[in-house]
């Protein structure tokens, strides 16, 4: 019996330390641009703003999908309207491959009390393995900051960007999106350069990365 015992429980551990593997997002396997998740488009109120997103489908990966549309559902609830701010987001997929999906929002922002429209970027990529929401810190290793920073930088002197003084290359909550072949860093109005209207999209190349990448 606790030979019994002790099989069942080696077994259970087993199985926990499988299935915390498998939401460990890696670029182990090569990249292949090919339509992995399906999706259909949606329109969302929330309050006084007007969400369009992606919903995902695909029978093959149900619970996948299921994980995927539950992270959408919890990131566009950010945009619901307040008392002083409305939105108006449409939604475009950047990167739909074997490794992951990716979607760049672009965001209307209206002050209700002034009427003044602001408009920001935002973006979330999914592991297609298991449809975890992956923050930057997730496609790299633990030390990739003062790497990635350095690189962050480098576009920037190459684009001919001035950055503005309070520059954090790589804030907590960093938006980004992905294409197949580049992680693309978002910087809003305000956060990285005075230049035009203040906006900087930051393509980095996988290719230029690969001493970082998971």
């Amino acid at each position: 019996m606790k030979k019994l015992t002790l099989f069942f429980m080696t077994l259970i551990v087993f199985n926990l330390s499988f299935a915390a593997g498998t939401t460990t997002f890696t670029f182990d396997e090569e990249i292949v641009a090919v339509t992995t998740v399906k999706s259909t488009q949606r329109i969302k109120a929330l309050g006084n703003s007007r969400i369009s997103y992606p919903m995902f489908i695909n029978n093959k990966n149900p619970n996948v999908i299921k994980n995927m549309n539950k992270n959408m559902e919890k990131f566009i609830s950010g945009y619901k309207s307040t008392k002083s701010k409305s939105y108006i987001v449409s939604s475009e997929i950047k990167a739909n491959n074997n490794l992951y999906v990716s979607v760049l929002f672009t965001i209307e922002e209206k002050n209700a009390k002034t009427g003044e429209k602001t408009k920001l970027y935002d973006g979330i990529t999914f592991n297609v393995k298991d449809g975890k929401a992956l923050k930057l810190k997730d496609l790299f290793i633990s030390d990739y900051s003062d790497s990635l920073s350095l690189s962050i930088e480098n576009r920037f002197k190459q684009f001919g960007l001035f950055q503005s003084d309070e520059f954090n290359p790589i804030s907590k909550n960093q938006s980004f999106y992905m294409e197949n072949d580049a992680v693309v860093l978002i910087y809003n109005k305000g956060e990285a350069t005075d230049f035009a209207d203040g906006e900087a999209f930051i393509p980095l190349m996988l290719n230029d990365l690969t001493d970082i990448l998971r």
